[in-house]
């Protein structure tokens, strides 16, 4: 943690609290580094909108009110807005499914998965890896309570955290209260450097806007003014904050069980935005379509002139003043005589000569905004193909163009997976568990997911000789949910047809039972048999040679 002495002219935002290493100075270092970073953040979303404008200075000085409107609508328009695509192909790749234990890879962790889906993180990871490639950082905070949620995602706009990790601020503004605060969260070690105890401290300044300005939209005029102009003042807190209560420490013994803040940190490699390092490239093609757009518009309208010894006033045998349209001794205006329209026509001196501007050809301006685009895709490490969409090339050839974006998300997921098995660890202590032993880690969705004609060609050509959970998780890229689904209703199946089988041997055994008994009671043609067993093989009481009862008279 830097000291007093290494800032020597920083003015603590809390008056009377600037004791080296202390509260109001520390919270002071990160607030300065958070409205520091506002323009940047102002930029990057501006750009991200396509809402960015090339200096105002392109515009001629000397254009008539007419001409300067139609510039400055070129200056609306000019934006092509590849910051967006940028910044999606990396965020629309990255998908965790799910976790599991370290100590037994193929071990669903049940606890948190249930975390993962009671915090709602299918949608705040979304805005993490958002805020992460559009930014740089992405922020999120886990809470003792669960209502409404343990873990919170917030935004780069409103917090810093210090490179050590052991301190971090949160800003916030109440429009009810007319009040801002800054809420300082700070770990103490002891000699040894473990964690004695975490803290949080707020100070608050009454003020009626606020001095951030955030990403909601209530906010883009401001945001889009500091981006756009240079000359709009820069946010500036004020130092006439005041602590607001005393520390409290309470409600973060989960944080110290897992030995750092409530509040995580992610980044990019650079801790900036995937475009961020892009700027002057993505101005640049803008401004090259700002002199196209110029140009193409210019030359929709001509410029044509009259060459040769124009005279100035009418004579008396010019045609104008015999048909009393004009008098002799008039001046002649040209700008009338000249009318366009599909029926006009003009009248000129012998000796008069008429030319016409030539077209400018635009096709070194486009080629060099291709270009341009082509070094802005391999700076970013953005296929070609997705801020170009028209470029043609092999199967193979486009594998080759998207293994940059795959090594970036790649990178990207193993620092997200930190930061949410850090986020679920404290959650989780949070709610009582012994997670903060226990060592678990995100599953990720592929990033080049095949087709799945693919993986099921891919299956079949391992099917018995790896296991069917094995084929499962690595050729069918299945989650463990996925594949516990999978088992269960190939039992269900099973047992379904054991039934069916069952079912239907009970169902030929009676058929045969009653076949049986039919052929033993009746004939071929329906009549009573003469045999004279029964049906149960006994012999018949009724003899062959006549009535049983003439034997009883005898």
């Amino acid at each position: 943690m830097a000291t007093s002495s290494q800032t020597p002219n920083i003015t603590s935002l809390v008056p009377g609290d600037d004791e080296p290493d202390g509260d109001g100075l520390v919270l002071t270092r990160l607030a300065t580094r958070l409205q520091n970073r506002i323009p940047d953040l102002c930029t990057l979303k501006t750009f991200y909108d396509g809402r960015e404008q090339v200096p105002l200075q392109s515009v001629p000085k000397s254009a008539t009110s007419t001409a300067s409107a139609i510039y400055r609508r070129f200056v609306d328009i000019c934006p092509l807005n590849l910051a967006h695509t940028i910044v999606d192909a990396v965020v629309t790749s990255q998908h965790p499914t799910g976790f599991r234990l370290v100590a037994d890879k193929t071990m669903r962790s049940t606890e948190a998965d249930d975390m993962w889906d009671k915090c709602g993180m299918d949608v705040r990871a979304l805005n993490m890896f958002m805020d992460a490639s559009l930014y740089g950082a992405a922020y999120a905070m886990v809470f003792s309570k669960g209502s409404p949620s343990y873990i919170q995602r917030l935004s780069p706009w409103t917090t810093e955290i210090s490179d050590d990790k052991d301190s971090a601020i949160v800003y916030g503004w109440s429009e009810d209260e007319q009040v801002e605060r800054i809420t300082l969260y700070r770990i103490i070690r002891n000699d040894d450097g473990q964690i004695q105890k975490v803290y949080s401290r707020t100070a608050k300044h009454e003020t009626k806007a606020r001095t951030l300005p955030s990403d909601s939209v209530d906010d883009e005029d401001t945001v889009y003014g500091i981006a756009n102009d240079d000359s709009q003042k820069r946010p500036q807190l004020e130092a006439q904050f005041e602590w607001e209560g005393a520390s409290s420490d309470g409600d973060w013994a989960f944080a110290v069980k897992c030995g750092c803040l409530p509040i995580v940190k992610m980044t990019t490699p650079n801790g900036k935005g995937q475009f961020e390092s892009s700027l002057k490239t993505l101005k640049s093609i803008d401004q090259q379509r700002f002199q196209r757009l110029c140009i193409q518009e210019m030359q929709a309208f001509k410029q044509r002139w009259v060459q040769g010894d124009m005279p100035e006033y009418y004579q008396k045998n010019d045609p104008a003043v015999k048909a009393n349209r004009a008098r002799a001794g008039d001046k002649i205006d040209y700008s009338e005589l000249f009318e366009m329209g599909p029926a006009a026509l003009w009248l000129l001196p012998a000796d008069a000569k008429i030319g016409e501007s030539s077209i400018t050809d635009i096709t070194p301006i486009v080629t060099a905004a291709s270009s341009d685009i082509k070094h802005l895709a391999g700076s970013t490490g953005t296929p070609l193909s997705i801020l170009s969409p028209d470029t043609a090339g092999s199967a193979e050839g486009a594998k080759l163009t998207t293994r940059m974006l795959r090594l970036k998300v790649r990178d990207m997921n193993m620092r997200a997976n930190d930061t949410f098995v850090l986020l679920l660890k404290m959650a989780l202590t949070a709610l009582g568990s012994n997670a903060s032993e226990e060592r678990f880690e995100t599953t990720w969705e592929p990033i080049d997911l095949p087709t799945e004609l693919e993986m099921a060609e891919a299956a079949s050509q391992v099917k018995g000789v790896i296991p069917l959970k094995t084929i499962a998780r690595r050729f069918l890229h299945m989650t463990e949910t996925e594949i516990a689904e999978m088992i269960q209703d190939a039992q269900d199946t099973s047992f379904l047809n054991a039934m069916s089988r069952q079912s239907a041997a009970l169902d030929a055994n009676a058929r045969q039972t009653e076949s049986l008994a039919d052929s033993s009671y009746l004939d071929d043609t329906g009549s009573f048999s003469s045999d004279s067993s029964g049906s149960d093989g006994l012999s018949s009481d009724v003899s062959d040679e006549g009535d049983s009862f003439s034997d009883l008279e005898v």
